[in-house]
C-alpha cells in the first residue's frame, strides 16, 4: 500500500518498517501511538490490562481514550505482568510492559488473548531492537508501539505498527487530525536539547549542571513521580465526557507531564535527526550488550535478568535496600538515574481495581534502581563505593 508522504518522512517510516517487516506509521511520541492504538483496537469502556510498574503517562493516555485501566499482578523476578496469575474476567485487551527492555512473556500472552478474543497491545516502547523467538518486540498481538524518543537520547519520535494496514491508515487519517503546529524555534529544540544533552554528559558536566537546575528549582528529584493533583484529574475526566477528542483536550495537563510537545507535528530537520538516532543506537548496540552481560553479573541483578535470555538493552533493573538513598548519592557523584516508577499506579490513583499481587509491585518499585548498560563499570564502581546492599525478595511473595 503506497502512502502518499513526503520524503523525509518515508525514511524515518520506512527504516522502521524494513527492521520490523511490516508497515509501520511514525507518531511524534510513543504516548500519541498509544492513544491511536487505543482508540483504533479499542473502544470506549473496554477495560485494559496493564502493569502497575509502568510510566504514569501510559495510564493517563489510557484515561484519555475512554478506557477503564486493571492493573496486573506482576512477578518479582523483572517487574513485567506475571501471566499466570492474570484474571481475564471481563478484560477487552492487554499492554504489554517490556520494563526497561526486559520481555514480558509476550509469545504466551500473545497465544492467551487470541485464545480468548482478547486486544494484545504490545508496548515496545522500552525495548527498541530486541526480538523474543524470532520476531522484534512491538509486532507481537494485533498492534505494536515504538519509542525512539527513549533510545540513542532521540527524545522524540515514535512508530505505530500493525500487520491490519486498513486499521493502520484509519490511525494515519486520526493521527494527522491531532497533530499540532509547532513552530521553527520548536522544531530546532527539538535538535538541540539532546544534542545539548549528550555534550553535556560527554564533557562530564552532569554534576554542576544538576546542582545548578536543583538550586534554581527547575529539576525534581527522579525517585517520585510526578504529583498527580488527583481531585483535578477526576474533575477534568469528568468534564472529557463522549467525547472521542475531548479527553486529550482535558487531560493534556497530565500526558504533557514530560513532555509538552508530544503532539507536534514535525518538520524534515526534526525527522532527519531522528533517523540519525536510529543509526545511533545500531551502533551503540554490543556496547550495551556488553554492560548488560557487566550487570547482569552483580549481586543486585534482577532474577529475572540474570536468567532471561533477551537482554533488557534500555536500563538494567538492579535491586537495592535503602534505594531513595542510593539513588540521592548518586546524583551528588554526577549520576541521575531515571525511569523509577514509585510508587506503583495502584497506589499513584486511588479508586481503581487493586491489582492482585499489590505487595509485588509496592516492593518492586521500592527498590528497582535502573542502570544504563552504557554507564555499567562506572555504576558498579558507584555501587560497591557507597557499600550498595543487595534486596532480598521477602519469602511471603515468592515471584
Amino acid at each position: 500500500m503506497a502512502w502518499p508522504v513526503a520524503e523525509h518522512v518515508m525514511t524515518v517510516e520506512a527504516a522502521m518498517s524494513i527492521r520490523l517487516g511490516r508497515q509501520c506509521l511514525h507518531v511524534p511520541s510513543a504516548r500519541l501511538g498509544l492513544y491511536l492504538a487505543l482508540r483504533h483496537w479499542l473502544s470506549p469502556g473496554d477495560r485494559l490490562l496493564l502493569s502497575p510498574t509502568n510510566c504514569e503517562t501510559v495510564l493517563f493516555v489510557i484515561l484519555a481514550a475512554g478506557l477503564n485501566p486493571v492493573m496486573a499482578p506482576i512477578s518479582t523476578r523483572d517487574g513485567n505482568i506475571d501471566l499466570a496469575k492474570v484474571d481475564w474476567a471481563g478484560l477487552s485487551g492487554v499492554l504489554t510492559t517490556h520494563l526497561y527492555g526486559q520481555p514480558d512473556q509476550v509469545a504466551e500472552l500473545e497465544e492467551a488473548c487470541r485464545s480468548r478474543g482478547v486486544t494484545l497491545i504490545d508496548d515496545a516502547a522500552h525495548a527498541l531492537g530486541i526480538d523474543v523467538a524470532g520476531r522484534p518486540l512491538g509486532t507481537f498481538g494485533d498492534v505494536g508501539v515504538l519509542s525512539l524518543a527513549k533510545h540513542a537520547r532521540a527524545m522524540s519520535g515514535g512508530f505505530l505498527t500493525s500487520a491490519d494496514t486498513a486499521k493502520l491508515a484509519e490511525a494515519k487519517v486520526t493521527r494527522d487530525a491531532l497533530l499540532q503546529p509547532g513552530a521553527w524555534q520548536d522544531q530546532i529544540l527539538g535538535v538541540l536539547r539532546p544534542m545539548a544533552r549528550e555534550a553535556i554528559t560527554k564533557a562530564r558536566l552532569v554534576r554542576p549542571v544538576w546542582q545548578a537546575m536543583t538550586s534554581l528549582g527547575i529539576t525534581r528529584w527522579t525517585g517520585h513521580r510526578l504529583a498527580i493533583r488527583e481531585q483535578e484529574l477526576r474533575s477534568a475526566l469528568r468534564v472529557a465526557g463522549t467525547d472521542e477528542d475531548a479527553g486529550l483536550t482535558s487531560l493534556n495537563r497530565w500526558l504533557s507531564i514530560d513532555l509538552t510537545k508530544w503532539r507536534m507535528r514535525q518538520a524534515g530537520l526534526l525527522r532527519h535527526y531522528q533517523m540519525t538516532r536510529l543509526r545511533a543506537a545500531d551502533r551503540e548496540r554490543e556496547r550495551r550488550i556488553t554492560g548488560v552481560r557487566v550487570l547482569r553479573a552483580t549481586p543486585w541483578a534482577a532474577e529475572g535478568v540474570r536468567e532471561a535470555e533477551a537482554l533488557p538493552l534500555l536500563r538494567v533493573p538492579l535491586l537495592v535496600r535503602r534505594r531513595d538513598d542510593v539513588v540521592r548519592a548518586l546524583e551528588r557523584r554526577g549520576v541521575v538515574p531515571g525511569f523509577i516508577y514509585d510508587p506503583p499506579l495502584n497506589d499513584y490513583l486511588t479508586g481503581m481495581r487493586p491489582a492482585p499481587t499489590p505487595a509485588h509491585a509496592r516492593w518492586w518499585t521500592r527498590h528497582v534502581l535502573p542502570v544504563d548498560p552504557l554507564r555499567a563499570h562506572r555504576m558498579v564502581r558507584l555501587l560497591t563505593e557507597l557499600g550498595t546492599t543487595p534486596a532480598s525478595v521477602p519469602d511471603d511473595l515468592g515471584n
